[in-house]
């Protein structure tokens, strides 16, 4: 059985993050690998996770994160959620490493890097030589759906990532536009693949996450919202879920780490685990997203949805809908809402599923 070092996002306040390196684990492992998520991260990242950190590269901000980790409980719901159950849903390398020299000596029968926003360097300060695979040895060296957000790279990083995919055995992003970035600078074939998340069909969602969690049974109706950008504050975004919560006389439940205070809503979630997260999903009548994963997750569970679109970061979401032809669902209107059809939806999203799988079995055994 072949050993698989993943590098990836996994820690973080957001659930895309947990779900994505499940859901590769996963995959690979179903189909006979033996799989271990390299315990590693990145130093700017893992910053945000401290009860205090210079947030947005402030001074004021060691103050604003202290009082959203502290007083409104952001540490505390995160190690509810996630951290208290981390050995759970992954299989962690034993060693914990902090930096790229720490990492020379591992040895893997294959490397590999994704999915998520591995090559965003405003995540990770500059592009991080450890989701280039800069180190150990193997066989083998692999990107899968490796992604650069909707950051358009400026040239020292760009630079630095051609440079390290010259040794990259196969090579995928998650969108259309990062792989026109990169063709123009290195001969080597990128194919864009699906997020990780689709990799699982909804079955394996449902048995081996939601039916243990505590909303899987519930009968209650409910709008669910899960917004991760500074949008969700914004008046437009907000009367856009009061909108819906009038239209549907249903309550708003909000997915939160925080119990700072949400207009409107009615019940908050508070440190859910990942088996939560997918239930709700289920169980909700309607999601209200600005969440790439939440949109990609709703889709691949069949639910219904609109999306609000990160500003900050748009193009994921807008080539992933663009693919599945839902592009209407960006900021509907209550007066225009439908209830998806998802009978030609699933067969796009299937033909689409098995590309991406077969690419990636391919990949590995080339």
């Amino acid at each position: 059985m072949k050993r698989i070092g993943l590098v990836t996002y996994f820690k973080s306040y957001n659930y895309g993050v947990w779900l994505q390196a499940y859901a590769t684990e996963m995959f690979l492992e179903m189909n006979g690998y033996d799989v271990e998520i390299i315990d590693y991260s990145n130093k700017y990242e893992s910053n945000k996770l401290k009860c205090s950190y210079k947030e947005n590269n402030k001074r004021l901000g060691y103050l604003t994160s202290f009082i959203k980790s502290v007083l409104f409980g952001k540490v505390r719901f995160y190690k509810k959620g996630f951290k208290n159950h981390i050995k759970e849903y992954y299989k962690l390398s034993k060693t914990q490493y902090e930096n790229v020299e720490q990492l020379r000596n591992v040895k893997y029968d294959i490397l590999a890097v994704g999915s998520d926003q591995v090559w965003n360097p405003d995540i990770t300060n500059g592009i991080d030589e450890v989701f280039l695979l800069r180190f150990g040895e193997s066989k083998k060296r692999i990107s899968i759906a490796s992604s650069l957000g909707s950051k358009k790279l400026n040239k020292i990083d760009e630079d630095k990532l051609i440079a390290a995919l010259k040794s990259f055995d196969a090579i995928s992003v998650r969108e259309e536009f990062a792989k026109d970035i990169l063709k123009n600078r290195i001969n080597k074939d990128i194919k864009v693949l699906v997020d990780p998340t689709f990799l699982l069909e909804k079955n394996v969602w449902i048995n081996k996450l939601a039916k243990h969690s505590k909303y899987f049974d519930t009968e209650e109706k409910f709008i669910l919202t899960y917004f991760v950008s500074k949008d969700k504050h914004s008046e437009k975004c907000v009367d856009l879920v009061r909108q819906y919560s009038d239209h549907f006389k249903l309550p708003i439940w909000a997915v939160q780490f925080s119990t700072y205070f949400s207009k409107g809503v009615s019940k908050k979630i508070l440190g859910a685990t990942i088996s939560d997260f997918i239930a709700l999903l289920l169980k909700a009548d309607l999601i209200i997203t600005d969440s790439f994963h939440g949109i990609a997750l709703s889709i691949n569970l069949n639910c219904n949805f609109v999306a609000c679109i990160n500003s900050e970061n748009p193009l994921r979401a807008q080539n992933l809908l663009s693919k599945v032809g839902l592009l209407e669902r960006i900021n509907m209107n209550v007066q225009d809402y439908k209830m998806i059809d998802y009978s030609v939806i699933n067969n796009i999203v299937e033909e689409l599923c098995r590309d991406s799988q077969i690419w990636l079995l391919e990949g590995l055994e080339k």
